[in-house]
């Protein structure tokens, strides 16, 4: 059984050993691409920790092994985030989160073992931590996929959310029980083959197809709403009738408005929709495409001196957004101030 046990682990490294070797090969000079070969380093070391001789070895082996494996499920978050999020910002509390609970853990594998309220501190809460960290993972990769206008990335996103979430829940999942049958630990990395297996079989087939499959997120100027194709562009007709149908029966303002239903009313695939505003018109995101129509009307409102009386609130409700949070992100993030200084300024 324990030979079981080793074939598994092997395989799995295996598997992670040639994920790290093909974004290294591929994707090198990408951040993106060598935060996944470093994150399959993670997994390998959390796998060999597994093994008998290096789980009961030198202990100095065993803590820059746990050490490695204990930062994985952050450094998933952070890889997910770049992936994802188009123009993403981590904020300064989750990196303070990430520090605190790797230091928590570090700390009690240097000092341990622990027991009642040091143990709750040290390894309850932090397991807690990375298994909302590994949640968090699958809700981030599926909740864009609708509004994801980049067709290599809509296409990694299923495969990255159900393997890569599932195998840091298993291994974070593990950590509140103890596995000591040989033979459920043989299940357990066995499964983590299984999942790395086939997201290496989705990544070379998305390779394989000649596209980008890491879209690297780079500071851009804003896209244009018009179109600077050539009258000679095959496209441009169909580019113009998407921005008439928007601005004449203001689709913008419509909440709730997705790309299938944008494609039903100009009679297009959604696939050639999703083509054309991010080829033709540069547009990563959906939502991107929609808050330039929305903010440039809501602009236009809040700098009419007849408006000046109506409320931020309303103008925001008015032009499709469904709550003034996400309206006053939105303004901000094209306008650089929030709505209320834009209308103090444009009437001073």
């Amino acid at each position: 059984m324990q030979l079981l046990q080793y074939a598994t682990s092997f395989m799995a490294i295996s598997q992670l050993l040639f994920m790290a070797l093909f974004y290294l090969a591929y994707y090198r000079r990408q951040l993106l691409g060598r935060l996944m070969a470093f994150y399959a380093l993670c997994l390998m070391s959390y796998i060999a920790s597994t093994i008998p001789e290096i789980d009961t070895g030198p202990r100095v082996f065993e803590f820059p092994f746990n050490m490695l494996a204990i930062t994985a499920p952050a450094l998933l978050w952070i890889i997910t985030r770049y992936l994802f999020v188009d123009n993403p910002k981590i904020e300064k509390p989750i990196w303070a989160i990430i520090v605190l609970y790797i230091g928590l853990r570090a700390y009690g594998n240097l000092t341990g073992p622990h027991t009642g309220v040091a143990y709750l501190v040290l390894y309850e809460s932090t397991q807690l931590i990375m298994l909302i960290f590994a949640c968090h993972v699958v809700y981030t990769a599926v909740r864009g996929l609708g509004s994801d206008l980049v067709e290599p990335r809509r296409r990694f996103r299923v495969p990255f959310a159900i393997t890569m979430g599932s195998i840091v829940a298993i291994i974070v999942g593990s950590g509140f029980f103890s596995l000591q049958d040989t033979w459920m630990t043989s299940v357990y990395i066995g499964s983590i083959f299984l999942f790395i297996l086939f997201f290496n079989l989705a990544t070379f087939r998305l390779h394989g197809d000649s596209m980008q499959l890491i879209d690297p997120v780079v500071e851009q100027s804003v896209p244009s709403l018009k179109s600077r194709m050539s009258e000679k562009d095959k496209d441009k007709p169909l580019v113009d009738r998407i921005h008439r149908v928007m601005e004449s029966e203001r689709l913008y303002a419509q909440p709730g408005l997705t790309i299938g239903m944008l494609a039903s009313k100009v009679s297009m695939q959604e696939y050639r929709l999703r083509r054309l505003i991010n080829q033709k018109l540069h547009y990563r995101n959906f939502n991107q495409y929609l808050n330039q129509y929305r903010i440039a009307e809501a602009a236009r409102r809040l700098q009419e001196p007849g408006e000046a009386q109506v409320a931020i609130s309303t103008i925001a409700l008015d032009v499709g957004y469904a709550s003034l949070s996400s309206f006053n992100k939105a303004f901000k993030e094209l306008h650089g101030v929030t709505p209320t200084t834009f209308r103090s300024r444009a009437t001073h």
